[in-house]
């Protein structure tokens, strides 16, 4: 009979899946535990197409989903304009899911069918042990909004760019990660062609 007190799992016993990014799950000392939603905070400039797709491709079976709101469709992704909250849930395959983006969804469907879709897909997603990353644009929805899906999150990173001189320097922080210590610093990294690189020169202290 349960004591209406959340049972913490055994951290040493939770499976970690690959972000897609080297760098980064050298960080997290193996990757991102399973059955996590993950936001990702962000301008469109910060690369988040490439680590998003990154994300996806870390399943090399071609089996995950990429939902596309706001962009062109590529070759695999489904065309989320045309689905509404229900059935992207409802079409969602793979252990790599993202939705791109969250913004786009909120926006069109509001607050409140948003927060029962999160809890409709974290059901599924800690069942299957997946993760799903749900990209969420900065600047554009009120601090009540962003609050409530930030606490309906597993994991949360936030992309930063700044500009010192004639200098541009990006980094990634860690501002939630359900199961795992928070690293004490950011993360630099670099916009390649391939894709978004971390350091992985350095261990988190």
């Amino acid at each position: 009979m349960s004591n209406g007190i959340e049972e913490i799992p055994d951290i040493s016993k939770v499976k970690s899946l690959s972000s897609g990014i080297d760098g980064l799950d050298f960080q997290l000392d193996g990757g991102i535990p399973a059955g996590s939603l993950i936001l990702v905070m962000c301008d469109p400039l910060t690369g988040i197409e490439k680590l998003s797709k990154q994300f996806w491709k870390a399943d090399d079976s071609g089996k995950s989903s990429y939902f596309m709101f706001d962009s062109a469709v590529e070759a695999g992704m489904a065309d989320a304009g045309k689905m509404n909250p229900g059935e992207i849930s409802a079409n969602m395959t793979g252990k790599w899911v993202v939705v791109d983006s969250l913004s786009t969804m909120l926006l069109k469907y509001g607050i409140d069918d948003i927060i029962g879709f999160l809890n409709e897909v974290s059901g599924k997603v800690r069942k299957e042990g997946g993760n799903i990353l749900l990209i969420m644009y900065t600047g554009i929805h009120s601090a009540y909004e962003e609050i409530l899906i930030k606490r309906n999150c597993d994991t949360i990173f936030t992309l930063n760019l700044s500009i010192h001189g004639n200098e541009i320097e990006r980094n990634l922080q860690v501002n939630k990660i359900k199961g795992l210590d928070l690293p004490k610093r950011v993360f630099p990294y670099n916009i390649l062609n391939k894709g978004i690189e971390l350091s992985t020169t350095g261990r988190v202290v």
